[in-house]
């Protein structure tokens, strides 16, 4: 029996889900990849899937979208969606999951920016000190 993905009741969870959907386009490098197919290879793999979604949430900050509005996007993953409506996991915990993972996933982004920043500093030459 094939997966299929419930649809989004609002216009605001039909655009988060098509921002999720075009994000992970972008992490998979598959631009002809569609949700349901998304939904079909990630649901059911809860590894692979929370893997995607650090990945997503990632791409989505670098592109310059909030953590809040992260956390709206993620809320329509795969993951998120078949825990909700398939396993009937209430939406509470998997909230703090989005909520959890996008905070995780901006702060190893902002740690990582650090170090190459530190890294950058001690590369440059220092001029003035040429032992010539």
């Amino acid at each position: 029996m094939a997966l299929t993905p419930k649809t989004p009741e609002t216009a605001a969870g039909q655009e988060a889900r098509q921002q999720y959907l075009e994000l992970a386009q972008q992490v998979t490098g598959d631009a002809q990849l569609d949700y349901s197919t998304l939904y079909q290879r990630f649901a059911e793999n809860d590894w692979a899937a929370v893997k995607l979604d650090d990945a997503v949430a990632l791409k989505g900050l670098k592109a310059g979208h909030s953590p809040k509005a992260v956390v709206g996007i993620l809320h329509q993953s795969p993951y998120v969606q078949h825990q909700v409506h398939h396993n009937r996991v209430p939406v509470a915990p998997m909230s703090q999951y989005v909520r959890s993972t996008v905070m995780k996933v901006l702060q190893q982004w902002k740690q990582t920016q650090a170090t190459q920043a530190q890294s950058g500093q001690r590369r440059q030459p220092q001029t003035g000190l040429d032992l010539e």
